[in-house]
């Protein structure tokens, strides 16, 4: 029995065809409108968001201002509906916008800087001329992306006057905003990607157009080095590093960055966003001024003498590994044996880590053992070519040839010398008593037996919901004789380690007579929150605020659970040990 043709899935009048990628927040598809005879680029909402019943509007006042926007390196929207399909309770909400047909900035950095081969300066001042341009215009329509990342940058090969990795068109203009939707979590409280998030954002503080200015910055930074300034093993660890560590200078890494395009790199991911360019295009036309590079569509050489380029000076690390000579734009790495896959992320060196205010890297060089004979060295041999040998004066005994008497040798005899035999005996038999006697006194003395393990308080238990596909999304939380939190105060329950593009998982918990309790509630996409490794933590957090992570006073970390395993069962939580060794509860 044979099988025909598998016909496309209807969405309104659209086609779809191709998924071309998907998210937490949506899925892209590749879909054909029949009536205009075109391929389109849709992007589905994740049909959970619509169980919030201010959503659709947010929605639909979203989609009006991005289809908005009129600029050739902003993406364009052509249509926007929500569209209840005969099959489900749940309306579908989705944009229809241009299909570009190209890579992403991001495969592009992976396939170019990532490898070594760091793009010439002519194409990178290009890729930010036109992207600079499209951001600003946005800016000035008071648009505010917040997910500036090179993912979301596609490279169109479509315009004639492209060059040859394609003209940069910026998307998901506004769709970081919808992610500020309450579905039981907060999913609010961290808008963008960790890895280029702005201070201000990851702090859950109010942001402007700066942060966008920021996290351009970081993609300046990764396309010129191959590596981002901040990385880690998880979600906290690299939003920590944008709130409180130092980049490297990127001349450290790349020695073929002037320290004149160093200071622009810095000053675009400047930690306050008053340090930072006014506009993206300021930042590039600093950039090309410091290539001497004519920017694209100016008719030469920009003139950025009144960009100042002033604000907090990093200096460079005193030790640093070694930087393979001949990192040039537009060449490749030599000796490059071990290309970076596209999947892993390069990790920085932590040698070439500054240091932080109020902080200090020490480097110690290794003592090194060696078996070697004895021998003789003139008496200035260690000497350094620019140190100056000290002669000691002799004195007038040493230089007599004539030998000196008894008593005086008997004053330059070692002092043990003068021990007796006798002494050293009853030293002896003294040491012998006093070890008796305090082996005595240690077998007396009662054992402090060793801190038992704290007590169990609650439990979490990990469960699947229906639209789970195999995962464990959903989590319920139980804690009892739990102080009420001091005022001013609420607790939140993390679950630190998983694995999620936006933020680590985290709940605000309602507090009931010394109870907290959260009823299998699930999170953004989905996502699989049992994930072994991972540690559950319950802190208190300021009421008025939008945490995106943990407190980072240990102090405010006071309950925890290890997921150390697969177990459905659920995994016991406890009081955060006060020891302040203990790793369990620390940063």
């Amino acid at each position: 029995m044979s099988i025909g043709p598998r016909q496309p899935r209807q969405l309104g009048k659209y086609e779809l065809q191709t998924r071309l990628g998907h998210g937490g927040m949506a899925e892209v598809w590749k879909a054909f409108d029949p009536h205009l005879q075109r391929y389109v680029a849709i992007k589905i909402m994740r049909t959970e968001l619509s169980h919030d019943p201010d959503f659709i509007e947010r929605f639909e006042r979203e989609a009006r201002l991005i289809a908005s926007l009129n600029h050739p390196n902003i993406i364009k929207i052509h249509d926007f509906q929500v569209s209840q399909p005969p099959e489900s309770e749940i309306p579908t909400a989705y944009m229809v916008m241009d299909y570009v047909k190209g890579q992403t900035l991001a495969d592009y950095i992976r396939s170019t800087s990532r490898r070594g081969n760091i793009p010439s300066w002519e194409d990178i001042v290009y890729l930010f001329a036109l992207t600079s341009r499209g951001l600003d215009y946005a800016h000035q329509k008071s648009m505010i992306h917040r997910d500036i990342k090179p993912a979301n940058i596609l490279l169109d090969q479509r315009p004639l006057t492209a060059k040859a990795m394609g003209e940069p068109i910026l998307t998901d203009f506004g769709v970081a905003r919808l992610q500020n939707v309450q579905t039981g979590t907060v999913v609010g409280s961290l808008v963008g990607t960790p890895i280029y998030i702005s201070p201000e954002q990851a702090l859950g503080q109010h942001s402007d157009w700066r942060c966008d200015l920021y996290s351009l910055g970081i993609i300046l930074y990764e396309i010129t080095t191959g590596v981002t300034p901040f990385r880690g093993d998880t979600t906290i660890a690299i939003i920590m590093q944008h709130v409180h560590e130092l980049p490297t200078p990127p001349t450290l890494i790349n020695p073929q960055i002037t320290q004149s395009v160093s200071e622009v790199i810095l000053k675009s991911i400047a930690k306050r966003p008053e340090d930072r360019f006014d506009s993206a295009m300021a930042m590039t036309t600093a950039l090309a001024q410091a290539l001497n590079i004519r920017v694209p569509g100016l008719q030469s050489t920009p003139n950025t003498s009144a960009i100042s380029l002033s604000g907090p000076t990093i200096q460079p690390t005193p030790h640093l590994s070694s930087t393979p000579p001949g990192l040039t734009p537009g060449k490749s790495l030599p000796n490059t044996r071990h290309p970076i896959p596209a999947s892993e992320e390069p990790v920085r060196p932590e040698t070439l880590r500054p240091a932080l205010p109020g902080k200090t890297n020490t480097h110690v060089m290794p003592l090194q053992l060696t078996n070697t004979p004895d021998v003789s060295f003139p008496a200035n041999a260690l000497a350094t070519p620019n140190q100056t040998s000290v002669q000691v004066a002799s004195s007038p005994a040493a230089k007599s040839p004539v030998a000196s008497s008894p008593q005086q040798i008997q004053h330059t005899q070692p002092w043990f010398k003068h021990i007796s035999k006798r002494s050293i005996i009853l030293v002896a038999i003294l040491i012998i008593v006093f070890i008796g006697a305090s082996l005595g006194i240690y077998a007396l003395v009662p054992r402090t037996p060793a801190t038992p393990t704290s007590p169990i308080v609650g439990r979490i238990v990990f469960t699947q919901s229906a639209n789970a596909a195999g995962n464990y999304d959903q989590i319920q939380i139980d804690l009892h004789n739990v102080p009420a939190p001091p005022s001013g105060y609420v607790y939140y329950a993390w679950l630190v380690g998983v694995t999620l593009e936006n933020s680590p998982a985290h709940w605000k918990l309602p507090y009931n007579n010394g109870n907290l309790h959260l009823d299998h509630q699930s999170y953004i996409g989905h996502a699989n929150l049992l994930t072994p490794g991972t540690t559950f933590l319950i802190t208190k957090e300021q009421a008025n605020g939008s945490p995106v992570v943990p407190y980072t006073d240990p102090s405010a970390r006071l309950y925890y659970a290890q997921v150390t395993g697969s177990s459905t069962t659920g995994f016991d939580i406890r009081p955060c040990p006060t020891d302040t060794t203990s790793k369990v509860c620390q940063s």
